[in-house]
């Protein structure tokens, strides 16, 4: 009988990986969306009751569109369109009647009055962050669905609407006047377009203060005004502030003294705003001008500068350094030129740069004589009014509304030139027509990108960074989605944090966007209270301004420190945040500050991996890690219990020297931990689940570094176990014998010559062969093509472009370089070490077909009286027998590369991170596994071909036999028998393809089926 090879047993892993990926499919990777079962009544909406001095609102609804419906409603019901009803005097009728002294802050709220889908959502977003604003203050709506209106003639618009709504202090507000009387401090909300006010602002806002003055009768205890909402009005503002030669002084209205502005939108820098010049003076900053009408501007959100600053610091930890000396990274700015923001935020950004380059400069110079003068922000914003950027700037422009769409005309039917609609319709809308005709600007879009492209290949070098810089979020999203793809390589920042950005359905072109944003969508919990995050940073900022505007967040004088009515304290900068979007939303990457126990609370939410009492970065959980552990041993003590040559390897060896394996690794992934937190909060975050982190990556490249050294380590004792095996099983004794021709066995394998009379001993054979493939003649043999390969591939990396390393900070990419490089390394040497031991074995494969192997007298008369046939025919089968023997060794050591070569292309995988694959990485790639694929190509087709070659010998001694004589009849079965034994041979290299190492080989790097094989075979690796 055939010897055939003792199956391993196995888990049925499949199976298992079916159902588990089933039951993760259901829970995790498909969310049900949320739907409301509230009933509608179309119905019973159009004969809505319509109250003369109410207009039905949610608390959350746009108030201009409240009011628009409740006109339209009350032009059916009533026949005419009138307002006269809707006057300032009907405001204060009930508040009016309450008992106490009156009093009341006019807050008025500068929103966007466009009417376009950015529009509508920006009101949506400003009033539901007022109103939680003053709910956390303790402040109570007056009706919570319905709100009031009036209409205002102003000079810059007639017929102004103007909707109004009043808060009432909650029982923790109330305060006692000296009298012991109940101050009842009320709250009137005025929104206001911001378009509706014109060109003179200031003048049009001390117009209605003055209106609602005279007609309400009581005036307002303060003013706070939240606004202005855009740079370009600020900047109206200060043109209308600005001392001329007839006013030095510039003197506010009695309607707006003392009044006070909080900007949280408006954030150009005072350069910009005040259109300085550097051969002018700047004359007072923008505060000042305020400072010195009698008023008084608060601006609680930061300039642009503070961005740009921050996002220039975070290009350079990721080795993108835009203040270098030498040779600066190409970059590209795009943004709208209809806006002064769009306008302003690139000059900004480069003006910025410069000057931290000249900060940089002076740092470095040893003496004074080398030291240049460093200019300030106005004189390098000056320097670019030409739009004359450096040569590592790439200046681009568009118009805002790329998408050409306009609100729908009275008639109900759409107005605009694209069919998609970007906005009431979700993230998930179909493309906009790119035809070049009608508003639809996608098409300019596209040729925007070929520019791109073009410029890209006739300047120095790809784009390391684009900055995306535009107002409009929708505008931002259609510029990622047509630039992502054709710049895989360049990194993407943008500012303003907005969870449009980070939905689901963007993520493929926003995913790894670099935001700079003064805010996030959430303050810390003390202040947030149970509200749930907001939708952008403007909403957040909104909500901080108005806690200010209305006292429940103070500053307090002296200390500069913001205090809540519970003794709370906060910082009173803000300092700007950086985000990069996840899978899961934006992750928190904000550098901290030098940490001091005793400075104030920031008002922003901290990270959520940043210890708030130390600053430091936190490890990762000690439960998780201990889950890991563990599991790992779990499935290391199954894989012992499942495979029984692990198991006697385990009895055979001390426990001490089993457990060397493991506490290696966790050495080395404590070491990879520590020196990954090096970096603090400038560095890599840690995260395997959001696609924003290199160490997942790094992970699993230290394990392919380590599962390189164990697959050595493991060969090398297979092939001595496999030596032992033979000499015993083939009674081949040992010779003490050198190499013959030592001087070429470095040179090649093929050097190996069959003997010139045809034949020889098996011993000698045998011998050459262990010889040959001692560790030294395997070094001689391996480093000199691992440093060919090497060269090989640097040279067609080279060509191609070397792939992307989305590093942040110096240790991480340090840490990466290192791994990197001995796991490559590690990947090689493990390649030819397997591809030269295929090479030897066939090589004495080939060597044996054209030689006539004598077997010791022992063996051939063993195994004949063990198969009952003549000694003259058990040459073939044990030279069948020894293939089948060595190979079955040698075949299996063919899965080492392709489980490297597996884990190293999905250690690149963009799930992690911003990876790419470039074209030269694939090539090596793919060789590494062709070259080691095909080398157990050839050893099968050797081993088939000795096969066939002692079939052949056997049926050749077959027809030298006559059926005559009974003697030879026997012998004939004798041979007959020994052929069919030969041919039913199953093992080592002759194991049908489906079960050959190679087809596993095969199916790795196929997806799920390739990880499926890849668990089963380290299941069974011993």
């Amino acid at each position: 009988m055939a010897e055939q090879k003792d199956e391993k047993p196995k888990l049925p892993l499949a199976g298992l990986m079916a159902l588990l990926f089933a039951a993760v499919s259901s829970l995790i990777i498909y969310q049900a969306p949320i739907k409301t079962s509230r009933p509608i009544d179309k119905e019973a909406e159009k004969i809505a009751s319509v109250v003369r001095e109410r207009v039905q609102s949610r608390l959350w609804q746009d108030p201009f569109e409240a009011v628009a419906t409740h006109q339209q409603k009350e032009k059916a019901a009533g026949g005419g369109g009138g307002h006269e009803h809707h006057t300032s005097p009907g405001l204060v009728d009930e508040a009016q009647s309450s008992e106490g002294t009156f009093s009341y802050l006019l807050l008025p709220v500068f929103v966007d009055g466009s009417p376009y889908a950015s529009g509508v959502e920006s009101r949506l977003r400003d009033r539901y962050a007022l109103v939680s604003a003053l709910g956390a203050a303790g402040y109570l709506p007056e009706a919570g669905e319905s709100i009031r209106y009036f209409e205002w003639n102003s000079t810059a618009n007639a017929h102004t609407i103007v909707p109004s709504e009043w808060f009432l202090p909650g029982p923790g507000v109330s305060k006692l006047d000296p009298q012991g009387k109940q101050e009842a401090q009320h709250i009137l909300v005025l929104w206001l377009k911001e378009q509706d006010l014109g060109s003179k602002p200031l003048h049009e806002l001390t117009c209605l203060v003055s209106y609602l003055k005279d007609k309400l009768k009581v005036p307002p205890s303060a003013h706070r005004i939240v606004g202005p909402r855009t740079s370009g009005t600020l900047r109206a503002m200060l043109e209308e502030l600005k001392p001329t030669a007839a006013t030095p002084k510039p003197v506010a209205s009695a309607s707006l003294s003392g009044a006070q502005f909080y900007s949280s939108w408006a954030t150009a820098a005072d350069p910009i705003l005040l259109d300085e010049t550097s051969g002018q003076r700047m004359a007072k900053p923008v505060e000042e001008r305020f400072t010195s009408a009698g008023q008084q501007l608060i601006r609680t959100i930061g300039s642009d500068d503070v961005l740009a600053k921050e996002l220039v610091l975070e290009l350079a930890r990721r080795k993108i350094d835009l203040t270098a000396p030498a040779e600066i990274p190409h970059i590209a700015l795009i943004s709208e030129w209809d806006t002064l923001y769009g306008r302003s935020l690139p000059r900004t950004f480069v003006a910025v740069a410069k000057g931290l380059a000249e900060e940089a400069a002076a740092s470095k110079a040893e003496t004074a004589a080398q030291k240049k003068p460093v200019q300030t922000l106005a004189q390098h914003l000056d320097a670019l009014r030409t739009e004359q950027y450096p040569n590592w700037v790439h200046r681009y422009s568009y118009l805002a509304g790329l998408d050409g769409e306009l609100p729908p005309k009275d008639d109900g039917k759409d107005a605009g030139g694209a069919k998609g609609k970007s906005g009431d319709k979700g993230m998930g809308a179909e493309s906009v027509e790119e035809t070049p005709v009608g508003r639809s600007q996608l098409d300019y879009l596209r040729r925007l990108v070929e520019q791109l492209k073009q410029e890209e290949r006739t300047a120095d070098g790809e784009f390391k960074a684009i900055g995306v810089l535009g107002s409009d979020v929708y505008d931002k999203l259609m510029i990622l989605q047509a630039l992502r793809k054709n710049f895989p390589h360049a990194l993407f920042f943008t500012t303003d944090l907005d969870s449009r950005l980070t939905h689901s359905s963007q993520l493929p072109w926003t995913r790894n966007l670099v935001v700079a944003s003064h805010f996030g969508l959430e303050l810390d919990p003390r202040l947030q209270t149970p509200i749930p995050p907001f939708r952008d940073s403007y909403q957040t900022a909104l909500f901080y301004s108005v806690l200010r505007a209305v006292g429940h967040l103070n500053m307090s004088d002296g200390t500069q420190e913001l205090h809540l009515p519970g003794g709370q304290s906060f910082a009173s900068e803000v300092l700007p945040r950086l985000y990069e979007v996840g899978r899961h939303g934006a992750v928190d990457l904000s550098p901290d500050p030098v940490h001091q126990s005793s400075a104030p609370s920031s008002i922003h939410l901290p990270r959520l991996d940043v210890d708030p009492a130390s600053g430091a970065l936190r490890l990762p959980a000690l439960r998780t890690i201990l889950l890991l552990l563990t599991a790992a041993g779990l499935m290391f003590c199954c894989a012992i219990l499942i495979n029984s040559e692990l198991w006697s390897m385990c009895k055979r060896r001390s426990g001490l020297g089993f457990l060397a394996g493991p506490l290696l690794v966790g050495l080395l992934a404590a070491g990879l931990l520590c020196s990954a937190m090096l970096d603090g909060t400038e560095g890599e975050p840690f995260s395997f689940i959001d696609g924003i982190s290199v160490w997942p990556t790094t992970s699993l490249r230290l394990l392919a570094f380590m599962l390189c050294v164990i697959f050595f380590a493991h060969s090398w004792w297979r092939l001595w176990e496999s030596d032992r095996t033979v000499i015993r099983r083939f009674r081949l004794r040992r010779l003490d014998a050198v190499l013959s021709r030592p001087f070429r066995s470095w040179i090649g394998i093929h050097r190996w010559l069959p003997p010139l009379l045809g034949h020889a001993e098996a011993r000698e054979l045998w011998h050459e062969y262990r010889l040959l493939g001692a560790w030294k003649e395997r070094v001689r043999r391996v480093v000199p093509q691992v440093v060919v390969y090497g060269c090989f591939g640097f040279a067609l990396m080279s060509q191609f472009g070397f792939p992307v390393t989305p590093c942040r900070g110096d240790a991480c990419f340090s840490l990466n370089r290192l791994i990197l490089g001995v796991s490559v390394v590690a990947m090689t040497l493990l390649m030819f070490y397997v591809v030269d031991a295929t090479r030897l074995c066939r090589r004495l494969i080939l060597i044996m077909i054209g030689t006539r192997v004598e077997w010791p007298h022992r063996l051939l008369a063993r195994e004949a009286a063990k198969l009952g046939v003549d000694q003259a025919y058990v040459h073939e089968w044990l030279g069948i027998q020894f293939i089948a023997k060595r190979t079955a060794v040698i075949s299996a050591m063919i899965y080492y590369p392709f489980v490297i070569v597996f884990l190293m292309a999905v250690a690149r995988h963009s799930y992690f991170d911003r990876w790419d694959l470039p074209v030269g990485l694939i090539a090596i790639f793919a060789l590494n596994a062709l070259y080691a694929f095909g080398n157990g190509v050839l050893l099968r087709r050797s081993a088939e071909r000795a096969k066939q070659e002692a079939v052949d010998q056997l049926k050749r001694r077959l027809k030298g036999l006559s059926d005559e004589p009974v003697f030879k009849r026997a012998k004939r079965r004798e041979i007959e028998r020994m052929v069919t034994l030969i041919e039913q041979t199953q093992e080592g290299a002759f194991l049908p393809f489906t079960r050959h190492p190679l087809f596993g080989a095969i199916a790795l790097p196929t997806g799920g089926t390739g990880l499926v094989f890849l668990l089963e075979y380290l299941a069974t690796l011993l």
